[in-house]
């Protein structure tokens, strides 16, 4: 199970995600992401209460990460998987 709330700003929209970032739910993510990004300045994915990221998750957050979107407040398991996937 995966939830996303958001927490916009003036120019900066907080997406706090909390869950397993896997399977179906890594494609919600991707669109709430792409959504967040459309209609804020800067987005950032609060990932404090995230429990677990598949290969998958790890690539998408990556991608996101390219994009400009912040990750913060990252677990070192999330921070390994997301970094250390990717060879």
């Amino acid at each position: 199970m995966l939830r996303i709330t958001s927490n916009r700003s003036d120019t900066t929209d907080t997406l706090k995600v909390e869950g397993r970032v896997t399977g179906q739910w890594v494609d919600e993510l991707s669109k709430a992401a792409s959504a967040a990004v459309v209609e804020a300045r800067r987005v950032v994915l609060d990932l404090s209460e995230v429990t677990f990221v598949d290969a998958d998750g790890a690539a998408l957050l990556r991608a996101l990460r390219s994009r400009g979107i912040a990750l913060a407040e990252c677990s070192a398991f999330v921070s390994s998987m997301i970094d250390g996937e990717s060879q």
